[in-house]
């Protein structure tokens, strides 16, 4: 986490000085799923923060912003009444998201990118005992689709979508039916964005 945050300040300490650039922070939650799992619905709730440089590119109402940030991914078994949750999949990321936006006249913006990650730790647990499964990949790339509303000057709500491009696991099924079954991981995120640079 010390390393993530230096490497923030220095991102944003460099796009401040370059005129033309956009610069901020990042923060909200995340509600996340894994297709393979066995599991159903978007149960795994986590964290989104980071920042953001943006820039214009020659298109008018058109930028390219690229971002680094901590994001929690991961899966869990829905609780029952008065029982904990029998299975949880905590999954921690570094990614670098690059999007390319277009803005209209009235605060909307619409986004479209890639998400390369890598994954810095995880754990598994079923029925609160650490469960040794298959080690998820440590490279990990997401298509990422959203959209942003500027309400004030400086400040921006994000919805984004996010599905992984590559498998985030490779599970072992033994049965007759499914063998070798990937994993893909699939994301919601809310977060505010607040520009501090221009």
């Amino acid at each position: 986490m010390r390393k993530l945050l230096i490497a923030l300040i220095l991102l944003l300490s460099n796009s401040l000085y370059a005129q033309n650039f956009d610069a901020g922070l990042v923060a909200g939650f995340t509600m996340s799923q894994i297709s393979g799992d066995g599991l159903g619905g978007f149960d795994k709730p986590g964290i989104r923060i980071g920042a953001y440089i943006s820039y214009p590119i020659p298109r008018k109402n058109t930028n390219f912003e690229v971002g680094m940030q901590y994001l929690q991914k991961g899966s869990r078994e829905p609780s029952k009444k008065n029982e904990v949750s029998n299975y949880s999949m905590d999954m921690h990321y570094l990614e670098l998201p690059f999007t390319v936006n277009y803005g209209f006249k009235n605060g909307l913006i619409i986004e479209s990118g890639f998400g390369p990650g890598i994954l810095v730790s995880y754990t598994e647990e079923i029925n609160g005992v650490e469960n040794i499964g298959n080690t998820p990949n440590t490279f990990a790339l997401d298509f990422i689709c959203g959209i942003q509303y500027q309400f004030l000057n400086n400040l921006k709500i994000n919805v984004r979508y996010g599905n992984s491009l590559l498998p985030i696991r490779k599970e072992d099924v033994e049965t007759s039916l499914e063998k070798n079954k990937d994993w893909y991981s699939s994301m919601v995120t809310f977060t505010l964005m607040y520009k501090i640079s221009r």
